[in-house]
Parts: C-alpha cells; structure tokens; sequence
C-alpha cells in the first residue's frame, strides 16, 4: 500500500517508461470500498437511480487552491528563453503558464469519494449534518484496462505546493524544439495535490475529460447509507432507488456506552 509521503515518487513512475505497469501497480492500492457523501436533492437522486454520477468542474470546488498545488521558478524559463534567443519577459512567461494550465483545467470533470464510512466531518459538511446519505461502491469490480479505475487517484496532501520548476525546464527545453517530452503528463498530477490541513477527507479522486458533467457508472452501487437523522420521505425514496439497483441500505444509528465512536448497522428492509 502506498502512503502519503511516498505517493508523488510514485507517481513519478508513470513517466519513467511503461504506463501499463503503472497502472497494474496502482490499481493493487485502490481500496475495496470508496464511499460518495451526499445531500438529500432531487437532482442528486435522480442521478443516484440512473446509476450515473455528477463530474463537477474544478473552479466549482470548496478548496480555493484545488488543482492549483504546484508552483515554479519563472526566471528559470526566462534563462532558457534567453539562451533560444527569444527573449520573453518575466510577464509574458507567467502569463502563458497560467493560460496553459487553464486550458488544460477547462475539459477537466472531477468527483470524489473518500476510503472512510464513518469520517464524521465528511457526514457533517457534504452529508447535510448527517441527514444527508453515503453511496459505497466497489471499483475492484473492474479490471485493470477500465478506464473507471486508471483515472482513479488518491489525493495527495502536503505542506507546500509542488515546486515543477525542473520539470518546467525540461519541457520548454524540448519544446522550443518541437518535440515531446513524456514528463508532461506529470503535470496532470497537480488536481491531485492538495493542503494536508484537508488530509481528513481521506479522498480519492476520478478524473475525466469529459464534455458532459453527467456519467454513467459501469459498476453499480454496492450500499446506500443513511442514519437515524433521516426523514421518512427520504428512506422511502432510498427504499425504491436500492432496490432497483439491487443494493444494501443500510441505517447508521450511533452506538450507547461504548468506548468508541462507532455506529451500529442495521439493514432495511425494502
């Protein structure tokens, strides 16, 4: 299992000849179940028994810096476009750093799951303070050549954003040549780099580019969870919805006198 502190060296891997071996590695980390926190919406529903899922746009992210974890030495590109003879000002570079990197972020359609059920501040912050509801699914179902679970990342969270002043160099040195370098792929990398101080969420992250916010799930849910918070209305729609996708709903109610800070499980009847 990779952790934290070694996840961008491996990563690193990617670019270092065969992606497929990569991949083969990575996907022996994802973990059986990830879990989806939601609120009680219609909309939200609707997709839930269409067995798609909602692919939000990066800029519409609660985190200010999402995507955005990584920085640069700007006036290591300016010695390069110095020595090419092309003179670019500090401005300039900046400028089209930014205008790359936006281009690249515009197609991109993100959503997040988190390797925790019983993550109480996820319950509290995207699970309407604990009325709202969590889809578990198993991405294990899939084989390694689904596109579902090579696009799946744990997030990285560090201290610092990632300094890709080298690899920067690296690129603009051979594409002031015209050629390709396969390091670029690793700037895919920043939507995957957060601050630790968001390290709770635990998360992992399915990225697409996709021209549509909706998709469709190859694999369907394997339990919808709610907790003794829930209303009626809403169980019974969940009653219908689990039980045309042929899955488990199951009530949280927080556990009496004991030691830790668990739930019991009970399963509904539908």
């Amino acid at each position: 299992m990779i952790n934290n502190e070694t996840i961008y060296d491996f990563l690193l891997e990617s670019v270092k000849g065969d992606l497929n071996l990569f991949y083969e590695k990575k996907y022996k980390t994802i973990p059986n179940r990830l879990f989806r926190f939601e609120k009680f919406e219609d909309v939200r529903l609707d997709t839930l028994e269409q067995n798609k899922i909602y692919m939000s746009d990066a800029e519409n992210f609660n985190d200010p810096f999402d995507c955005l974890g990584i920085w640069w030495d700007t006036s290591i590109l300016k010695d390069i476009s110095d020595k090419q003879g092309l003179n670019y000002s500090l401005d300039y570079l900046d400028d089209q750093m930014d205008t790359m990197f936006k281009n690249a972020l515009a197609p991109l359609k993100i959503t997040c799951f988190s390797s925790e059920l019983y993550n109480l501040p996820l319950w509290g912050n995207y699970a309407q303070s604990g009325t709202g509801l969590v889809v578990e699914y198993d991405f294990k179902k899939l084989d390694i050549e689904s596109e579902f679970t090579k696009q799946l990342y744990p997030v990285i969270y560090r201290e610092e954003r990632e300094d890709i002043s080298k690899v920067l160099q690296l690129l603009f040195e051979v594409a002031v040549k015209g050629q390709y370098h396969p390091l670029l792929r690793l700037l895919f990398y920043k939507n995957l780099i957060k601050h630790i101080s968001w390290s709770y969420e635990r998360e992992w992250r399915l990225l697409f580019l996709e021209n549509e916010n909706l998709v469709e799930l190859p694999i369907k849910p394997t339990a919808i969870y709610i907790t003794d918070r829930c209303n009626v209305e809403n169980e019974s729609r969940l009653k219908i919805i689990s039980q045309k996708l042929n899955c488990k709903l199951i009530r949280l109610t927080p556990t009496k006198n004991n030691r830790s800070f668990i739930f019991n499980e009970t399963l509904v009847e539908v």
